[in-house]
């Protein structure tokens, strides 16, 4: 059993604190939110991060912007020392370099180990994490088999971080793609469920897992939220940056990038990302 502390209860760590506690570590949890501490149910929690810290081996920190990640660093996780921290944010890689060179002079090891998953499919979750071998293999005993069905070592610390940021622009670009061609489909005069059927059932290149989860969604207009269009676009936002700062080309970020902000501009940024569509209807002249 290790003594883990989770700072962010939201979304994705209300769940991670659950399923850690569930298989038998000792669990704490912190969050500035009332709402987030209350819906925590079964977990320690607490309204000051310091008390939450306490005694802690292990902290995973879930937080939704990279500015909360250097908050965090900057300071309770300062006074943790001797203590692994495994970052499960969403945040881009100079951000995570930031708060591991900000955490190693306190005696804090850091690592970036971003989620690929879904919230609801915690469990079965890939976590691709950045930083020193001996943490990433304590990492992995504490989050294997509770959140994660596999913790892999990509590289460095910000290599985590890069490798969730290129996999969300690939989500990225699957999401409004499928909703593009959806929008095209109608306006052509052919039935889109058809359509959708058609393809998902054949054996072309074209088709993924996630336009088989996706495109059901879009045809019944079902944007109730498992991913967040504003964070989606967050996220978009960030891999563009990196492909600027390291002078990738990327015309298809770029594209998708203003699609994302696009959507959350005309006010569906807390809906599902499958609300891009509304983008799609709002501009085609031809209507729905």
């Amino acid at each position: 059993m290790t003594r883990v502390t989770v700072m962010g209860l939201g979304t994705m760590g209300g769940r991670i604190a659950r399923a850690l506690a569930d298989v038998g570590h000792e669990v704490r949890g912190f969050d500035p939110s009332a709402a987030a501490r209350g819906a925590t149910i079964g977990i320690d929690v607490h309204d000051d991060a310091t008390t939450a810290l306490q005694g802690a081996e292990f902290v995973v920190v879930s937080v939704p912007r990279p500015e909360h990640v250097l908050e965090t660093a900057r300071g309770p996780l300062a006074d943790a020392r001797g203590a692994v921290v495994a970052d499960l944010s969403t945040i881009d890689p100079g951000t995570a370099r930031e708060a591991a060179a900000l955490l190693a002079d306190r005696g804090v090891a850091y690592l970036d180990a971003p989620v690929l998953g879904r919230p609801d499919r915690i469990g079965a979750w890939t976590l691709p994490v950045g930083g020193d071998t001996a943490a990433v293999d304590i990492a992995r005993t504490v989050l294997e088999g509770a959140v994660a069905k596999s913790v892999v070592r990509v590289g460095d610390v910000g290599a985590g971080s890069t490798v969730k940021l290129l996999n969300n622009l690939m989500f990225g670009a699957i999401n409004a793609v499928t909703a593009e061609a959806l929008t095209i489909c109608r306006l052509a005069g052919v039935d889109p469920e058809v359509f959708v059927r058609t393809v998902a059932e054949s054996g072309a290149a074209t088709v993924s897992n996630l336009f088989r989860e996706l495109a059901p969604k879009l045809l019944a207009d079902d944007y109730e939220p498992a991913f967040m269009l504003e964070l989606l676009e967050k996220d978009n936002r960030l891999a563009l940056q990196l492909a600027r700062d390291l002078g990738a080309a990327a015309p298809v970020a770029e594209a998708v990038g203003a699609i994302n902000a696009a959507a959350v501009e005309l006010g569906h940024g807390r809906a599902d990302t499958g609300a891009v569509q509304e983008l799609y209807r709002a501009r085609s002249t031809g209507g729905r």
